[in-house]
């Protein structure tokens, strides 16, 4: 049986229709749909509208004789004497109660009324169950202290009780222990039970349960500690022949941050005829103090553990300082000069750079051997927050972003090098990259710009050359990579190798036909002064070669150019992984 409780009034119907009275001709907001209008203005000139339609009263018509009640010309189509009513104005008579609607049913629709409207309060079907009706079903009554619950067990689990809940408080199986029970306040030796606490045991500890820093934060902390120190290591052997001009060398120099102090240990091995000898220098940014020592032998020594003095004077840096130099033989390698310095930067950054020629000129090489090194320690200044000193440089590095390193912060690279297919097809253009720490070089990310969709391209490839113009990794052709998605890419190289500090060039050769400017990169900034202060073999931007198609073996570095290098554009952007 289904029951219904009415237990309040229902919401008041729209008004009737009605007959107004005005002053003048209706206004479009005066009454409702079906309402009828007068226009008493004069009385003996009324004028009646209606029934108003679409909200619209229409033309009015006049009633004649005025003053109250006679006939009118045409109401609601009728003509002659029309005695006005209720029934023919549309509206309700007030005697009738509402006995005279067109239809109950639509007015209690309109009325908002539900069904339980037209029952009776009654306890039988087809009635409406009075609010106080105790015979609801399904109602738990408050006199029976949940006995009438369909199922206690399933109520418990609603409510998320335990199976605690139904066991009484004792001292054995099966019972719930008192929170005073004296068992629990006895002082008793714990087993032993340490496996369980150690790595993979059952109630195994963290290093945060022990105040101990998290496995792995040691090991980052060294590292961070690691990145205050460059150590450089001279790749390959640097000749100077017949000449007494000092100049850069090609591996050992580090980069120095502003504002900060260093201490610098070089390890040097000479080897060449005393009569020779060499002359070195090192070099730092502007506005930079301190000084360096040479650590090394005199001139002319040629007695292998001999009496020669050893320089030990402080230089001023740029200042240079004569050494001596001795051949190699069957039980010497040369001579191992160990200059020292400290540097103080002020705010400009730059390279601390060693330089060196022959201190005599001499047809006889001297050579300075690969192995050398040199090592640049920071000591104050900014440093990784890791190391927990000077916590003070926001600046991003390569692995930051799981790169091992790269040609500028991404976030900085925002013009494009513009291509076209007659200017740079089949040339090869190189971006020097400086590595400061040995890698395995598996991957080149490059940021690709625009993209033409209608290009033909081929045999266009990336490579990386050493700072003596050897080919040490090649991709695969990239032209698919280039002719869809503009955004940074990431392409492997045939053969991953390893790579020891120094100076690379990543090279780019594109060769097909497109649209003049449409395939464009992503460049590391402005380029009009990209190359400032180097020459070939050294240039960061650079060209070489043409009708290439493929990455030849070697490069002749000392050939660098810039006819195809569009200096109002910077040079492209590459990250290494």
């Amino acid at each position: 049986m289904t029951s219904v409780i009415v237990s309040s009034a229902g919401t008041s119907g729209p008004r009737g229709n009605s007959i107004l009275t005005g002053s003048g001709a209706p206004s479009a907001g005066t009454g409702i749909d079906g309402d009828w209008y007068i226009n008493n203005a004069s009385p003996t000139a009324l004028v009646i509208y209606g029934p108003k339609t679409a909200g619209a009263w229409g033309s009015g018509q006049p009633i004649s004789g005025g003053g109250g009640g006679g006939a009118v010309s045409s109401v609601n189509d009728l003509t002659g004497d029309v005695v006005l009513t209720a029934a023919l104005l549309g509206a309700l008579a007030k005697a009738s109660n509402l006995s005279d609607l067109t239809s109950a049913v639509a007015a209690r629709s309109n009325l908002g009324l539900g069904g339980a409207a037209v029952l009776n309060i009654g306890t039988t079907a087809g009635t409406a169950a009075a609010g106080d009706d105790s015979r609801i079903a399904g109602s738990a009554q408050k006199a029976q202290n949940l006995a009438d619950l369909a199922n206690a067990a399933t109520a418990r689990t609603n409510l998320g009780l335990g199976n605690a809940a139904t066991r009484t408080i004792g001292t054995t199986a099966g019972t719930a222990a008192a929170g005073d029970d004296s068992r629990f306040t006895d002082s008793r030796t714990p087993l032993a039970h340490k496996a369980s606490h150690a790595t993979g045991g059952s109630d195994a500890l963290t290093a945060a349960d022990i105040g101990a820093d998290a496995a792995g934060a040691a090991s980052a902390a060294v590292a961070a500690l690691s990145a205050l120190t460059q150590t450089v290591v001279k790749s390959v052997d640097e000749t100077r022949t017949s000449t007494t001009t000092v100049a850069d060398d090609g591996h050992l120099f580090a980069s120095l941050e502003a504002n900060s102090t260093y201490r610098w240990t070089a390890t040097l091995l000479l080897d060449g005829p005393e009569a020779a000898d060499a002359t070195i220098a090192w070099t730092v940014p502007s506005g930079a103090t301190g000084g360096w020592s040479p650590n090394a032998g005199t001139l002319g020594t040629t007695v292998p553990d001999g009496s020669a003095q050893i320089k030990v004077a402080a230089r001023q840096y740029a200042s240079s300082s004569d050494i001596g130099v001795m051949a190699s033989s069957a039980s010497l390698a040369g001579i191992i000069a160990m200059p020292t310095g400290l540097v103080t930067t002020s705010a400009t950054p730059g390279l601390l750079k060693l330089r060196w020629a022959q201190q005599t000129s001499n047809a006889t090489a001297v050579a300075l051997k690969a192995g050398s090194t040199l090592q640049v320690v920071k000591i104050s200044g900014s440093a990784p927050a890791a190391s927990g000193i000077n916590l003070d440089n926001p600046a991003r590095m390569p692995a930051d972003q799981s790169l091992l390193a790269w040609t500028g912060d991404p976030n900085d690279a925002g013009h494009v090098t513009a291509q076209s297919s007659g200017g740079v097809g089949g040339q090869i253009t190189l971006v020097q990259m400086l590595l400061r720490k040995q890698i395995t070089w598996s991957k080149i990310w490059f940021g690709l710009a625009g993209v033409d969709v209608g290009a033909s391209l081929a045999n266009c490839y990336l490579g990386v050359y050493n700072s003596s113009g050897t080919l040490m990794g090649v991709t695969a052709d990239i032209s698919s990579s280039l002719m869809s998605g503009a955004t940074g890419k990431s392409v492997s190289l045939v053969t991953p190798f390893t790579a020891v500090p120094g100076e690379y060039y990543i090279a780019m050769l594109l060769n097909g036909t497109w649209t003049t400017n449409s395939l464009t990169f992503k460049a590391t900034g402005a380029g009009i002064t990209v190359n400032c202060g180097l020459s070939a073999p050294r240039l960061r931007y650079s060209n070489m070669l043409t009708s290439q198609t493929t990455l030849p073996s070697t490069l002749d570095l000392t050939q660098q150019t810039t006819t195809i290098i569009n200096t109002g554009w910077g040079s492209q952007w590459y990250g290494v992984q």
